[in-house]
């Protein structure tokens, strides 16, 4: 790892959009099936949720930027392993097998296979809804050596020609996103043990459909001051573009929805492996790169503190929201059982946001407060 390096302003910004766009969509995925929803409110929750849709990719991107700032001068594998282990799954696992433990209750024990059960719970991060997102995530730190020779590389080839690299890549990004069933069949077929099903029933939670996102943040990472000169001149282009995409997401949904013989809304058209999805998203997380800048020099101190509070907590507030939404939908439909879908919504995005965050700050300072005593 390279000597400690300036701190990159906007990171916990971009984090905290991340994290609060998590929350959104999930609330979303909540209220989405009241029954008796009127189109409105199907037409708003579209738009709550297709503003929140960057935030795995923004996550992705942000690891690919911080993993390549940081290490510009080599990466010793064990060290690295053992951190990045330190720091994800040991926070991971307490959290997974409180969820496994819901799912299963005291079955998990009661039996060999309700052990196994559970010991694959954990593993696939099927304990809860939002874990996929972590065993993900940790493949790209275990392939993180071999990911940042093979981008040196093409980087050290491309020279000047670098930027075109990347477009290209995107393109192909694009086209795969709308072929990758080849693959997925080709790789399910060799029936090789844990990789054929990350192609297969465990697609959800394979890297390989989220790398590029990776890539482009690997690019920002390795030449930051070069990368936000560029998104801070094209910025009214890149925020103009994504609310194109937006509205053109929007108009799709909204295509979509059957009116008779009864009103059914889907939101089918936002699943993230999709040609259309594979350009929204690219051009989101362009987009919030560019808007966390301007946040970070226009928005008042006081928001600040509250957003990059969001974005420094955002992991731990991660692991614990599914858990608190809960929570925070119960208390949003007890204190207003008569107000709209939409304003129910909005009161339990706030709820699970500050819940998930205050939760993250107690713990946080309890582990350090153990660590004080066993000092």
């Amino acid at each position: 790892m390279s000597p400690r390096k300036p701190v990159i302003e906007e990171i916990d910004y971009l984090r905290g959009f991340a994290f609060l766009a998590v929350v959104m969509q999930h609330v979303v995925g909540h209220y989405a099936f009241e029954p008796k929803l009127q189109l409105a409110d199907g037409v708003l929750l579209g738009i709550l949720l297709l503003l929140a849709k960057f935030a795995v990719p923004l996550f992705i991107f942000i690891t690919g930027l911080v993993l390549f700032y940081n290490y510009d001068s080599g990466v010793a594998y064990g060290p690295f392993l053992r951190k990045r282990s330190r720091d994800i799954l040991l926070p991971y696992l307490p959290w997974a097998v409180l969820y496994a433990f819901i799912v299963m209750g005291g079955s998990a024990f009661s039996s060999w296979e309700g052990l196994q059960k559970f010991g694959r719970l954990l593993f696939t991060g099927e304990a809860s809804y939002h874990l996929w997102y972590i065993v993900m995530t940790f493949q790209l730190y275990l392939l993180f050596p071999l990911l940042r020779k093979a981008v040196l590389w093409l980087d050290r080839r491309a020279g000047r020609s670098g930027a075109a690299l990347l477009v290209f890549g995107g393109l192909l990004y694009v086209w795969y996103a709308g072929h990758h069933s080849l693959v997925d069949e080709t790789m399910i077929g060799l029936r090789i043990p844990v990789l054929s099903d990350l192609f297969g029933e465990y697609r959800d939670r394979n890297s390989w459909y989220f790398l590029y996102y990776f890539v482009l943040g690997a690019a920002a990472g390795l030449y930051l001051p070069r990368w936000k000169k560029w998104i801070v001149r094209w910025q009214y282009v890149i925020i103009a573009a994504y609310a194109a995409v937006n509205l053109y997401l929007l108009y799709r949904i909204v295509s979509h929805f059957e009116l008779h013989p009864e009103l059914v809304m889907r939101y089918n058209d936002t699943f993230l492996v999709q040609p259309h999805m594979a350009v929204f998203l690219i051009v989101s997380v362009l987009a919030m790169h560019a808007m966390s800048i301007r946040f970070g020099n226009l928005a008042p101190a006081r928001l600040k503190r509250l957003i990059k509070q969001a974005g420094s907590y955002s992991y731990t507030a991660y692991l614990a929201h599914a858990l608190v939404l809960q929570a925070a939908v119960w208390a949003a439909d007890l204190t207003a059982p008569a107000a709209s879908v939409i304003v129910r919504s909005v009161l339990s995005f706030l709820l699970c946001a500050a819940g998930s965050v205050g939760a993250a700050m107690l713990l946080r300072r309890a582990a350090q407060a153990w660590q004080k005593r066993r000092a």
